[in-house]
């Protein structure tokens, strides 16, 4: 009995259970880079093909694991800027002091230089200080 039981379970979910056609007919694909483990990069392009803004968000699943860091220290986020838009790229630092907005435990802190803009949202958890998705533009 019991073996039927799952053996009904199973045809039920795999009779309700979503096709990759059925998702792409309902949503666009998008097409994610991972730039570290546990780090995915989505690019939007300029109509010339060059990337205008990068969105970088930590803790996806992965087969092996889900992980439940999904958040980003300040030492990764510089080296992610150093990585996705290097020194050279990004300009002068033009950055002055206190950059950025806190409302409640939600903050964006914003880096900015000659050639680009860097935007960190986050919500601060309390005594933590780690931040959460990285935007940059």
């Amino acid at each position: 009995m019991a073996k039927i039981c799952i053996l009904l379970l199973t045809l039920a979910v795999a009779a309700f259970g979503q096709t990759s056609a059925d998702l792409s007919t309902k949503y666009p694909s998008v097409i994610a880079y991972r730039v570290r483990p546990h780090v995915l990069m989505t690019a939007r392009f300029a109509s010339d093909g060059q990337v205008c803004e990068m969105t970088l968000e930590k803790g996806q699943r992965t087969d092996a694991s889900i992980p439940y860091d999904d958040s980003f220290s300040n030492e990764e986020v510089r080296s992610l800027m150093d990585d996705l838009a290097p020194e050279g790229q990004r300009g002068r630092d033009l950055t002055g002091r206190f950059q950025g907005t806190i409302e409640g435990l939600f903050y964006t802190t914003v880096y900015t230089y000659e050639n680009v803009l860097v935007h960190v949202y986050g919500i601060r958890q309390l005594g933590t200080g780690k931040l959460g998705q990285v935007a940059i533009k």
